[in-house]
């Protein structure tokens, strides 16, 4: 029989780390094939030939995943704190406790790793020498794992704030390129876990085991044919003993051989294992059990991500402006949905109908509306469902319709409610983003008269926010010091305030 030894290996920190990123990155991942789902434009092959396709629609029906993008933002912009205070404690942890210093790359990692890949692969028959905790393979590994982390938190924020983060979006190319680094980089951690589970059962229960208890077995002396045990045998192992299982549990560890006190400390840490494995599986089937507050949105997830906004409302001022282009570069506007424009409508009959504060009601015509000074200018059009192109507006600043009707005392109100002409279609706005500089009654696309289908006679344009809040086709103005509804955020359950 082998004697054996426990050595000291994984700290207690490390491992919470390690298995709270576990289901919180799995989460972050499948909540963010939610939102690819709705614009799934990447790909690999060159010219018209595509050799890989991300993803087959047979991908989407497997998981369900289609039709649920408000479902994948939301929980997206909530878990994306656990991932970040997760990620931030454990880099601190790893500087404050030296343990970098195991897991960093030094001079000799690179040639260690190449040496580990060759004997993965067969082709090399000796197993390298390890020095020190972790092999080059797994310092490299590790380390790049950390870089990736960071590379997702910022270019998560650069697309998640593009314009009051114009400076972040600015350094990853702008907000597309940023989209596509965050899509390689997390195609990167699927694959490193892949690889990472299938070394974890390569490398037998020693291993698992220590990332679960913090301590690994070291056998001094083999007898002659012993080998680790895999993770299948150990548990058979387990359960046949079961009865001296007990009443080791209840010995003092003084009284303990080392069998007995490797059992003991392995059946504590995996019992905690477990209880909060459970426990988190709870909480989780809790999240999705909740009564939707508005739209497909649970309440506990709304109030997160009315957190969120209440932050970077605090952020948003009229220095924050939408990045502005040269006319030339603007493209044909896309045509994205047609709510509230598929009822009958006479544009001769046409006017804008301003609910005022006191209840009286201002009709505007759209030639009234074109005799306030007029601006124009193009800006990259951000859609929710992810594509963004840019485009070329003209119509009067909101703030400059306010000030020329003297609607100060509604401008002085929170929020801004719009309709269209039948009613069926309706946003709600935040006061200060509906003032902001950029905002836009616009009666123009590419220097002409607004298309049927983007909004004839006047639309909105609010480069700040998202495009579901640009709405087409103004028929009704109101102002409130409460919520105005929201189609988007009460029937789809998207975020109310969709700002950039």
């Amino acid at each position: 029989m082998a004697t054996k030894e426990i050595i000291k290996k994984h700290p207690l920190a490390i491992r919470w780390f390690h298995w709270l990123n576990f289901p919180v990155l799995a989460v972050m991942i499948w909540s963010g094939l939610l939102i690819y789902w709705a614009n799934d434009v990447y790909k690999i092959g060159f010219g018209n030939t595509t050799l890989l396709r991300f993803f087959p629609q047979s991908f989407y029906d497997a998981l369900k995943i289609d039709r649920r993008l408000s479902e994948g933002m939301a929980y997206h912009f909530v878990f994306m704190w656990l991932f970040f205070l997760n990620g931030i404690a454990y880099v601190l942890y790893t500087a404050i406790s030296g343990e970098w210093r195991l897991l960093m790359p030094n001079r000799n990692s690179f040639k260690a790793a190449w040496q580990v890949l060759l004997h993965d692969l067969r082709i090399r028959k000796s197993i390298p020498v390890v020095t020190g905790k972790y092999n080059g393979a797994q310092r490299i590994a590790y380390t790049a794992i950390i870089f990736m982390g960071i590379g997702s938190v910022l270019t998560g924020l650069a697309i998640y704030k593009p314009v009051q983060l114009q400076w972040l979006c600015s350094l990853f190319g702008g907000y597309k390129s940023a989209r596509v680094i965050h899509f390689v980089l997390t195609i990167g951690y699927t694959l490193f876990f892949l690889v990472h589970i299938f070394q974890v059962i390569k490398a037998g229960w020693n291993n698992f085991r220590a990332m679960v208890t913090g301590f690994e077995v070291k056998k001094i002396k083999d007898e002659p044919g012993s080998a680790d045990q895999s993770i299948f045998t150990s548990v058979i192992i387990s359960v046949v003993s079961m009865p001296n299982f007990f009443k080791t549990l209840f010995t003092k560890n003084s009284k303990l051989n080392t069998d007995q006190l490797i059992l003991k400390k392995t059946a504590v840490a995996f019992f905690v294992f477990f209880t909060l494995a459970a426990s988190a599986f709870i909480g989780w089937k809790w999240l999705r059990s909740q009564p939707s507050s508005a739209g497909k949105t649970s309440a506990a997830l709304r109030t997160i991500l009315d957190a969120n906004e209440k932050v970077f409302n605090g952020l948003l001022a009229d220095k924050h402006l939408a990045k502005e282009y040269p006319l030339s570069k603007a493209v044909k506007a896309r045509v994205n949905g047609d709510l509230g424009l598929k009822t009958n409508f006479n544009p001769a009959t046409w006017a804008m109908q301003v609910i005022r504060s006191k209840g009286d009601t201002l009709k505007i015509t759209l030639d009234e509306i074109k005799k306030l000074p007029k601006i124009e200018y193009a800006f990259n059009f951000k859609c929710i469902e992810g594509w963004s192109q840019v485009t070329h507006w003209g119509g009067v600043r909101f703030s400059d319709f306010m000030k020329a009707y003297h609607l100060d005392e509604e401008a002085a109100m929170r929020y801004l409610g719009l309709a269209t002409p039948d009613k069926q279609y309706y946003v709600g706005i935040d006061m200060p983003s509906a003032l902001h500089p950029q905002t836009i009654l616009c009666y123009e696309l590419d220097g002409k008269a607004l298309p049927a289908d983007q909004g004839y006679p006047l639309r909105l344009i609010i480069p700040v926010k998202y495009g579901v809040k640009s709405l087409k086709r103004i028929g009704y103005m109101y102002f409130d010091n409460k919520r105005t509804p929201d189609y988007w955020a009460d029937v789809k359950g998207y975020d109310y305030f969709s700002g950039l």
